[in-house]
């Protein structure tokens, strides 16, 4: 099953800089697959931060199954999958040398279901990631995270470096994982194409604020699949 994440009244000022999330309150219900869409700059990244603990609020609170993700312990996040751009990865190690890094850190690795996500994602264990281009490490990254078994998989941006066969297989595979096992997931991008029929919510972020959150056929209204990105484009340029 998935986690709840709940907030409130949540913002994030910028240690003496500029306030990035204002006034923020909504619930992601366990089990929900919410993609998080805005321009550059519009704070998609910090909210994921502070779902991951990465931050400490400035104003409210944010919980992740009733915890503080900024104060909860390592065992509290053994259920969780993070991937990201802005991770890095030793050219010098091979894809073995990387999972077996990754596995060190979670009590429930499966291996079972990592030699499937390595023959999905044709990775093959020998290969050097320094060697790799940046969607073939994304694959890597991916084939580590979800052999954690997750009940929360929190995804930054990196579905713009993998292929089309690549990121078809990554957006069914977390639509699959979402329906059989419940898992919440939390998606940031900006590449829209893949989201009408596979995330459950839509949220709007505009300068820090959330200007939509709600459902995806609420968002769609019956409309063809096809005017989602022309709809997204349109709300977030609005009184621009």
């Amino acid at each position: 099953m998935g986690v709840n994440i709940d907030i409130q009244h949540l913002g994030y000022r910028v240690p003496h800089g500029k306030q990035v999330l204002t006034d923020m309150n909504l619930r992601i219900a366990s089990g929900d697959f919410v993609a998080v869409l805005g321009a550059n700059g519009a704070g998609k990244t910090t909210l994921l931060d502070l779902i991951l603990g990465f931050r400490k609020p400035s104003q409210g609170f944010l919980k992740v199954e009733n915890e503080k993700p900024y104060q909860d312990n390592w065992q509290s996040r053994q259920k969780t999958a993070y991937l990201s751009e802005k991770v890095d990865i030793p050219g010098d190690w091979s894809v073995d040398d990387f999972l077996k890094f990754n596995e060190y850190f979670y009590t429930h690795y499966n291996h079972d279901i990592e030699a499937g996500y390595l023959k999905l994602f044709r990775v093959k264990r020998t290969d050097r990631l320094g060697n790799m281009s940046a969607g073939e490490i994304r694959r890597v990254q991916i084939v580590a995270a979800l052999s954690v078994e997750p009940n929360l998989i929190v995804v930054d941006e990196i579905t713009a470096v993998l292929d089309i066969v690549g990121r078809r297989h990554f957006m069914s595979l977390l639509k699959r994982l979402n329906q059989e096992t419940k898992c919440t997931i939390v998606l940031a991008t900006n590449i829209l194409e893949d989201l009408a029929t596979n995330v459950s919510h839509v949220m709007l972020l505009r300068d820090g604020v959330v200007t939509t959150y709600e459902p995806m056929t609420t968002f769609l209204g019956g409309s063809e699949q096809a005017v989602f990105s022309q709809k997204v484009a349109d709300l977030l340029e609005e009184d621009q």
